[in-house]
């Protein structure tokens, strides 16, 4: 039993998924819940220092907060994917089943990124609503849902060139959505990995990870004046930084000028970037499941792997 069987990895999905339902019903209940609270506690504290505007307020900051709740409540569950089966009971009932080590990878590895999503979205809708009928009939609000503004929100996320007034270079377009979906899927194979390797702290632990690589972007770009991407002006063929040094630029501008350009450009700390991305994402996910096929059914009380084996 070496090849991969989408019968057996199917199988495996549904028992996943049919051994962690009462988590699962629990967790977006209660999630549901804290975001009906989360939303009238952020509109009592707001709507009477906007002026008594109400559709704006929700329009913008509680979206966003909304917004960044979901996220984290999805990288909660990927972080602790693996949690359910640190009971000596499960594990081993999982461990069992009729599948390859790959097989249940994946099926744990999609269960937590797929259905802890939907899970996520239906909790913040299930509090929206909750929030616009309470809203309504206590305080005579309209019934505004903040569940499009948030949709709009994750669609922007997706790079558009449409600007008319924007110069984008051959590379910028290349490397921005490559640059983009590579640093998505690294966050989620950290989060991976840290599920898969740890027991406890595991969403701390993630977090402190990529935290640290994002100083340490800054760092690079403060210390050695690198740019990941950037913008730069041309004025009658010459960057702006070229009219400065020549003196042509005073504080006004420069006198004449025919053409004014703004281009869009990769930089040399992104081009490494954008290719590093895939590479450190293949390796955590390769990491995840070499760490899993170690699993045992007795463990340490902090990792999952026995690196002196």
């Amino acid at each position: 039993m070496n090849s991969f069987s989408l019968n057996r990895f199917w199988m495996t999905f549904r028992w996943v998924v049919t051994t962690n339902f009462r988590n699962f019903l629990a967790w977006t209940l209660g999630a549901g819940v804290g975001a009906f609270l989360m939303e009238m506690i952020l509109v009592a504290l707001n709507i009477h220092s906007d002026g008594g505007n109400y559709v704006p307020l929700l329009y913008s900051t509680i979206s966003q907060i909304c917004q960044i709740a979901l996220i984290i409540f999805v990288l909660v569950a990927l972080s602790t994917g693996f949690a359910d089966y640190q009971k000596k009971a499960k594990r081993e009932a999982f461990l069992m089943l009729p599948s390859t080590n790959l097989e249940k990878f994946l099926a744990v590895v999609i269960y937590v990124t797929v259905v802890w999503s939907l899970a996520g979205f239906l909790a913040f809708a299930i509090g929206d609503t909750l929030r616009m009928a309470v809203r309504a009939l206590a305080f005579g609000n309209e019934w505004y849902s903040l569940v499009p503004k948030v949709l709009d929100m994750f669609s922007e996320m997706i790079p558009t060139f449409d600007d008319g007034m924007m110069i984008y270079t051959i590379s910028f377009k290349v490397c921005t959505p490559i640059f983009l979906v590579g640093l998505f899927v690294w966050i989620h194979s950290t989060y991976i990995l840290g599920g898969t390797l740890l027991r406890k702290y595991t969403f701390v632990a993630s977090s402190l990870v990529i935290i640290l690589a994002f100083l340490l972007i800054t760092w690079l770009v403060q210390k050695f004046n690198l740019q990941v991407f950037y913008v730069d002006t041309v004025i009658d063929g010459q960057s702006l930084e070229a009219l400065r040094q020549s003196g042509a630029l005073d504080s006004n501008g420069p006198v004449y000028a025919k053409s004014v350009q703004v281009l869009h450009k990769v930089g040399v700390l992104g081009y490494f970037i954008t290719v590093a991305l895939p590479i450190l994402s293949i390796f955590n996910y390769w990491a995840s499941f070499h760490i899993f096929k170690g699993f045992q059914l007795i463990t340490n009380k902090w990792i999952n792997y026995d690196f002196h084996k």
